[in-house]
C-alpha cells in the first residue's frame, strides 16, 4: 500500500473496509478461544468462580466486557456434550458471518439477543439483513419480523400470586443517603409506631411532616446505635465505626472514613465525637484491647478487627472497592498450617477475594507493613507484587 498522504479517499476507504473486515476475523477467533476456555472448564482449573474474574486479572477487561463476549462465544462455538458428543453452534449463520469478517461484535450482540425469541428459522433473514446494516438497523428489523411473526402476541394468562416481599433501596449521592423502602404491613406498623411518635409537631415547630418522619428516622437509627442488643456485624456489636487520624481531629482538618467507604468531613467527625462513644482506632495506643492473639484461636476479637480497618481501609485486593462492611479477615499463612492471629498475619478480603485466596494461585504477602499480592505467572510471568493503590491515601 502506498503512503496514507498520497492515497485517495477510495483507497483509503478500500483499506479501511479490508482492515475491520481483518478485525472482526480477529474477533472470531477471540471468541473461539473463549469458547474453548469455557468448555474445558479452565476458570476452576484455574481456582476462579468463572472466566469474567480470569479476565479482569489476565485481559485487564471490564466485567461487562468480558460477560457480553463469554455469551457470545457460546452462542458462535460449538460445545461439547457429557458424553463427549459435539454440538453445533446455537447460531451457526451467524457465526459463519463473522468468521468471514462480515459481522462485528455489535451486530452479534444484536443478533443473538434476537434469535433468543425468534425461531431459528428466521435466522438466515437476520444476517442477510445484517450483512447490509448497522447494527442499531439490524435490531429494529428484528423487533418488526417478531412482530410480523406474531401479531397477537402470547396468550393471555391469569397472573400468577404474587408471594410479598420486603425490598430496600439505599444509595450514596452527593453527601446524601437516598432510601426508599417496599415493605410489609407488619413490618410497616413497627415502623410506623417508632417513627409517629418522634415526628408529632411540638408548639412553634415549622417542619413540614416529610422533614419531621426524617428526623424521627435519623432519631431511630441513633437509639438502634445506643441499644444493647446482640446483633453482630463484621465481629463487632451494631455501632458506627469512623477510622480518622487523631492529628487531623484534633486540627478538624481533613475527611474521615466511615465503615461503608465513604468519607465524612472533619466537622461532622467532631460533631459525633461530641454525643456519641468514639473508638479509638489508632494503632497500637489502646492498653485495653489485646491485638496479637497469637496462637490462642483463629478468630478475631473487635479491637484487632479495628486495626485491620484502620490499615486495609476495605478490601485490600489490588483494584477492589469494597467497602471494610463487605470484608472478612483472611489469614495470610492459614491458622491451620500454624499462622498466628495478628495484625502481621491478616488481610481483609471480600468474599469473592477471600475465594480467590483459598483456591487460586494468588499469593499473599506483607510488604512494608501493607498487604502485597503476587499474581498466577498466567496473569504476569515475574509474578511482581501488587497492592490496592486505591487505599493508598
Amino acid at each position: 500500500m502506498t503512503a496514507l498522504g498520497l492515497s485517495t479517499p477510495l483507497e483509503l476507504l478500500d483499506e479501511l473496509k479490508r482492515k475491520v473486515r481483518a478485525v472482526n476475523q480477529l474477533q472470531f477467533q477471540v471468541l473461539q478461544l473463549i469458547g474453548a476456555l469455557d468448555q474445558q472448564g479452565a476458570a476452576q482449573a484455574l481456582g476462579y468462580k468463572d472466566l469474567v474474574e480470569v479476565f479482569k486479572h489476565a485481559l485487564r477487561w471490564d466485567p461487562k466486557v468480558s460477560r457480553r463476549r463469554v455469551k457470545q462465544a457460546r452462542a458462535l462455538c460449538p460445545s461439547i456434550t457429557p458424553t463427549g458428543s459435539l454440538l453445533a453452534p446455537a447460531l451457526p449463520g451467524v457465526a459463519d458471518a463473522m468468521a468471514a469478517g462480515e459481522l462485528s461484535e455489535d451486530h452479534v450482540e444484536v443478533l443473538a439477543e434476537a434469535m433468543a425469541g425468534l425461531p431459528s428459522v428466521a435466522e438466515e433473514h437476520v444476517v442477510a439483513y445484517a450483512l447490509q446494516h448497522e447494527p442499531r438497523s439490524a435490531r429494529a428489523f428484528c423487533t418488526e419480523l417478531a412482530y410480523r411473526l406474531d401479531q397477537d402476541g402470547p396468550e393471555p394468562r391469569e397472573p400468577e400470586p404474587v408471594q410479598p416481599r420486603n425490598s430496600l433501596r439505599r444509595q450514596w449521592k452527593a453527601g446524601r443517603y437516598l432510601l426508599s423502602a417496599d415493605l410489609d404491613a407488619e413490618t410497616g406498623a413497627k415502623l410506623d409506631a417508632l417513627i409517629d411518635p418522634l415526628a408529632k409537631p411540638e408548639p412553634g415547630d415549622l417542619r413540614f411532616a416529610p422533614e419531621r418522619e426524617g428526623d424521627a428516622l435519623c432519631e431511630v437509627a441513633d437509639l438502634a446505635l445506643r441499644g444493647s442488643g446482640d446483633r453482630i456485624h463484621g465481629g463487632d456489636r451494631v455501632q458506627l465505626t469512623v477510622t480518622v487520624d487523631y492529628d487531623k481531629l484534633r486540627e478538624g482538618i481533613g475527611t474521615a472514613l466511615l465503615d461503608n467507604g465513604d468519607r465524612l468531613p472533619m466537622s461532622r467527625v467532631r460533631r459525633i465525637a461530641c454525643d456519641a462513644a468514639v473508638i479509638p482506632a489508632v494503632l497500637g495506643s489502646s492498653r485495653s484491647q489485646i491485638y496479637d492473639v497469637g496462637r490462642k484461636t483463629r478468630t478475631i476479637n473487635a479491637g484487632l478487627r479495628r486495626v485491620l480497618v484502620a490499615r486495609d481501609k476495605g478490601c485490600a485486593f489490588p483494584g477492589c472497592t469494597r467497602p471494610p462492611k463487605h470484608c472478612e479477615a483472611h489469614h495470610i499463612r492459614f491458622w491451620a498450617d500454624g499462622g498466628e492471629t495478628n495484625a502481621a498475619n491478616l488481610v481483609l478480603l471480600c468474599r469473592r477475594h477471600h475465594d480467590l485466596a483459598h483456591h487460586s494461585q494468588w499469593q499473599i504477602q506483607m510488604l512494608e507493613g501493607r498487604p502485597a499480592f503476587r499474581p498466577p505467572a498466567f496473569i504476569d510471568p515475574l509474578r511482581r507484587p501488587r497492592t490496592n493503590e486505591i487505599r493508598a491515601a
